[in-house]
């Protein structure tokens, strides 16, 4: 799960379900996506020291290269421990409080139930297939719900307010501007250099649970009820199938 909120307003930019955790290209998608949304980038980025976020920092720091004030070029983007990232941190912390701790219980559910094999490959590549969709529409949601909620004034010198006015309109609440104009020219400019694969185009399981779907007839979830019933139907028709291809291997390896 990738993540990003703005230091002044608490706004939510990005909210991202992704396959991997440590691909640099997949943070860096994310950002440039932001990057068009708003038309520019912010003066200063801060992100966690892990490899996965170099591509987005050189980005940062091109968009910012040609400034003269405190925060251009290099020092647009800096490094830090995730607990001195105390924005994301704290925003993280509160998520798992909340909707993230029901979704890691029902898998944990699912698990101990013996309806989920962690430890199975088949098994969890149809978890993502039946999964994916319904996570990041609630994801989309809880960004949503948060970046028009209302925050409450507090001892932390955070301002209180609505995320989305305070980011869109920083001069309501006594804050300044700091979103740096990019120009499009150099973010296509970025965009050939991010070659991102979705590796679900050439997964084989992916392939094959989409088979499933137009052979049986079955659409894809909509909500957790939907998938956890899509999760069992794929297990149950896969396992016959896998156990008769590996019975004609046998056969034909025998003759």
């Amino acid at each position: 799960m990738h993540g990003a909120i703005d230091g002044y307003s608490r706004k939510i930019l990005w909210l991202e379900l992704s396959r991997s955790n440590n691909k640099p290209e997949i943070p860096a998608r994310y950002y440039l996506d932001s990057v068009k949304r708003n038309t520019g980038c912010p003066i200063l980025l801060r992100t966690d020291c892990g490899t996965e976020n170099g591509v987005m920092a050189a980005m940062q720091c091109y968009f910012r290269q040609d400034e003269i004030d405190e925060f251009s070029g290099e020092k647009a983007h800096k490094y830090g421990s995730s607990p001195a990232n105390q924005r994301i941190e704290g925003w993280w912390s509160f998520f798992r409080r909340g909707r993230a701790g029901w979704w890691i219980d029902f898998f944990k559910d699912m698990a101990e139930s013996g309806v989920l094999d962690i430890g199975n490959t088949l098994h969890m590549e149809c978890l993502w297939f039946c999964f994916e969709s319904v996570l990041q529409v609630e994801l989309d949601k809880v960004k949503d719900h948060w970046n028009s909620h209302r925050i409450r004034p507090s001892r932390n010198a955070t301002v209180s307010g609505v995320p989305d006015v305070l980011y869109y309109l920083p001069q309501r609440s006594g804050g300044i501007e700091c979103l740096h104009i990019v120009q499009r020219q150099q973010v296509d400019e970025m965009e050939q250099h991010i070659q991102y694969e979705n590796s679900d185009e050439s997964n084989i399981y992916q392939e094959y649970f989409y088979y499933v779907l137009d052979t049986a007839q079955l659409v894809l979830p909509t909500n957790v009820a939907e998938a956890y019933e899509l999760f069992q139907k794929l297990i149950d028709y896969a396992i016959p199938s896998l156990i008769i291809k590996r019975e004609n291997l046998k056969l034909i390896s025998e003759y």
